[in-house]
């Protein structure tokens, strides 16, 4: 007979992901052991397996939900009426404030996927692509006529300049959160806008 789930079930897993994203992100994902995760989240190893069956398991569901929420927020941004402008620095401050509260994912979601079996791999890719999709999707509006070919690729520029600022990036320093999507999306726009064929 199937477990039945209890009504915190995702509450817990959540908790049990963000615990788990910080060893990885501390340890690497090699290094890090369940045992560890679990006295992370104040739990048995047993009950960390009812969730997540394997550390496998445990790392394709943080970056599923991570890049899940991502696309989620971009697409919400894409989808509004504003000027292809305004909604380009929609999606700059999406990605930023889910990736910043996120921030231990975030890297994990950069650095982890090749440990994965490849059929874990797989879907996380085709969610990498969509995001990618969404900003080249973007692009197209903020700058039409170009070859379609060369959409990709500035998308890809534009993702890793803003995966990069997780590394770097400290929201008590000097600049500000506000001030920093807003010189990301000026710069970007400043020199992509220019882009002829």
């Amino acid at each position: 007979m199937p477990r039945i789930r209890s009504d915190d079930y995702e509450t817990k897993a959540l908790a049990i992901m963000d615990s788990a994203a910080a060893i990885f992100a501390k340890e690497g994902y090699p290094a890090a052991k369940m045992q560890d995760v679990a006295k992370a989240c104040g739990a048995t190893k047993s009950m960390l397996y009812h969730y997540f069956p394997t550390k496998d398991d445990l790392l394709f569901a943080m970056l599923q939900e991570h890049l899940q929420r991502l696309i989620g927020a971009l697409q919400e941004a894409v989808d509004s009426q504003a000027g292809a402008r305004a909604k380009l620095q929609m999606v700059v401050e999406a990605y930023t404030q889910k990736s910043n509260q996120s921030r231990r994912r975030h890297m994990v979601a950069m650095n982890d996927v090749k440990f994965l079996p490849k059929p874990k791999q797989t879907p996380l890719i085709a969610l990498q692509r969509q995001l990618t999709e969404l900003f080249a999707q973007l692009l197209r509006e903020v700058n039409k006529g170009l070859p379609e070919e060369l959409y990709k690729p500035y998308a890809m520029m534009l993702v890793g300049m803003l995966n990069w600022t997780d590394f770097w990036y400290k929201p008590t320093g000097a600049v500000k959160p506000q001030e920093l999507c807003e010189r990301l999306t000026r710069l970007f726009l400043d020199g992509f806008v220019g882009v002829k064929k």
